[in-house]
């Protein structure tokens, strides 16, 4: 769903101040389905490392949309534009000495 918004500049015709399209209940309506409709899904990779000690941490966090996947590492300085969530575990697995999951956000252990 996409919303189009044409405007014919500052003033409206007659030199009246145009009324802003978000006081119509109606649009505002429309937009938050679009808004939600179009909302990214927000998950975080869970290293579990290895001991001692045995660990388990949030390392990063991502967000799915319609065309893509981004990452962005808890520590700073990673970010990454992927495929598909599961692509980023390639990159948390500490050569073998770790192993990360994908926890999404709102899902029930793992989902």
């Amino acid at each position: 769903m996409t919303l189009t918004l044409e405007s014919d500049g500052d003033q409206a015709e007659g030199g009246e101040t145009p009324v802003s399209l978000f006081d119509d209940p109606k649009i505002v309506g429309d937009v938050q389905e679009l808004v939600n409709d179009q909302a990214p899904r927000v998950f975080a990779v869970v290293q579990e490392t290895f001991g001692p000690p045995e660990d388990l941490q949030i390392v990063a966090w991502g967000m799915t949309t319609k065309t893509g996947v981004e990452v962005v590492s808890v520590h700073g300085g990673t970010r990454m534009g992927l495929q598909s969530a599961e692509n980023a575990l390639i990159f948390y697995r500490a050569g073998g000495r770790a192993i990360p999951q994908i926890f999404w956000v709102g899902g029930e252990g793992g989902e």
